[in-house]
Formats: C-alpha cells, structure tokens, sequence
C-alpha cells in the first residue's frame, strides 16, 4: 500500500506546492473547527481529508488523532504544525487516514478535561468515520496524552503509538486488548527511557499487546518517527472488534 508521497526538491518542490494549492483543497485549506469541553475550555483543530475523500461518498475511512507535545500548547493552530502528522501534511505528504489534530490550551495538558467524547461526537456526525479503525498517536506531552486516553477511553481505539510518553500505571488492564507501539530515544534526558519501559512491562504483565522500540543514539525530539511508512502500516493492520 502507498502511504504517502514525499514532494520533489528544490524548484520542482516549491512548484509542486503552488499546483498543490489550486487542486488538492486538503493541502490548500486546513478546515479549522472549534470544540468546548465540559469545563468549558475552547479547543481549536486542524482536520485533513484524504485526497479521495470526496470522490468516494459510501466510503467510510479510518480516523488518526494527534496530540502534540507542550510546546505547542495555545490557541494559534500553526504551532501544531512543526512536528508529526500535521507538519508532514504541511508539506505535501498524503495521507489514507482522517487526521484529526487538536490543540491543547496553554493552561492544560492533554488529561484537564474529558475533552476527547465530545470532539469524537462532532467528528462522527459531520465526517465518514470507520469506527473500527480509530488510531491514536502523540509525542511528549502527546505521547502521555496517548497512554491516558487508551486507559480511559478504551472503547474507542483499535491501536495506539506513543512516542516518549508515560502515565500512571493503576488502570494499565484497561487497555491490554488494545494494540500498543511505544518508541523512546535511549539518550532521552526530559523524560527517561524507563518511563516507557515501565508502561511496557506493566502492560505485558495483565496481557497487553505492546511492543517497543527504543531509538538508539536519540534523545527528547523523536519527532522523525513520523517519516516511517511502517508505523502507519502497523496502524491498518488493526481493526476494533
């Protein structure tokens, strides 16, 4: 399967984005939409369609949510856009999901408020989602968001990639049916690698489905693991029974 396609360099790559701009809509516009939580906190997202999403209306298609780290915490969406899915679509990358990417408040992180049901009800209702193939992915604060959300919502994903991210382990059985790739950098001195390490044993010791991938040579910014075509075909590969 073709996951994406890496645009040309130099002068044919600007060239590409300026053709990019009046025909694909989806690397042109970045829809935005506004969502309130329960505790009445505004979160704003990006949203990306894939190319053929128009053309296919019975179609249904499945869903990748983002969650970026601290550093791009606040209310201008631009900021989203430096690392992971949404700094890739930026450029020019396709991809086969719905990717969903919202932004966290400036004085929150990612566990503040139940947010997540109510973006979910919204998406569901206005786009064509396969609530089979819900995919959750994030880095840092993202990646800690990734493990809380498996833990509290497990009846929404069919699989889940956290990059450098941790959480309490109480709740860890919620989540054993759901598949898990963690990645960490071995030199990653923000958030050591045993945090990581600790999901993963704690996971595998009720059951879970996880593996792990621990980046030698990387620290903190681990953010390149988003150029790798297999994390995405890993994700397909699991449907929500």
């Amino acid at each position: 399967m073709k996951i994406w396609n890496k645009p040309v360099k130099g002068f044919l790559f600007f060239l590409f984005l300026q053709l990019s701009n009046c025909i694909n809509p989806n690397l042109s516009r970045a829809p935005i939409r506004e969502i309130e939580t329960k505790g009445h906190s505004l979160y704003k997202y990006l949203l990306y369609l894939p190319k053929d999403y128009e053309k296919e209306d019975n179609n249904k298609w499945p869903l990748l949510v983002y969650l970026h780290g601290k550093s791009s915490r606040g209310y201008n969406l631009e900021k989203i856009k430096k690392y992971g899915p949404p700094h890739l679509i930026s450029k020019g990358w396709e991809f086969p999901f719905i990717v969903v990417s919202p932004q966290c408040p400036p004085d929150r992180n990612w566990s503040k408020d139940d947010w997540f049901p109510i973006l979910y009800k919204e998406l569901s209702s206005k786009y064509r989602i396969d609530e089979k193939r819900i995919y959750l992915t994030g880095m840092s604060m993202g990646g800690c968001g990734v493990w809380m959300l498996a833990m509290k919502h497990p009846e929404y994903f069919a699989a889940v990639i956290p990059l450098c991210g941790w959480w309490s382990t109480k709740n860890i059985e919620a989540m054993k049916e759901i598949p898990v790739w963690a990645f960490h950098g071995a030199l990653d001195k923000i958030v050591p690698p045993k945090k990581t390490e600790e999901m993963v044993e704690a996971l595998r010791k009720v059951g879970g489905k996880v593996k792990y991938t621990k980046l030698t040579g990387e620290g903190h910014s681990i953010h390149k693991v988003y150029e790798n075509k297999e994390i995405y075909e890993w994700l397909l590969m699991h449907k929500k029974h």
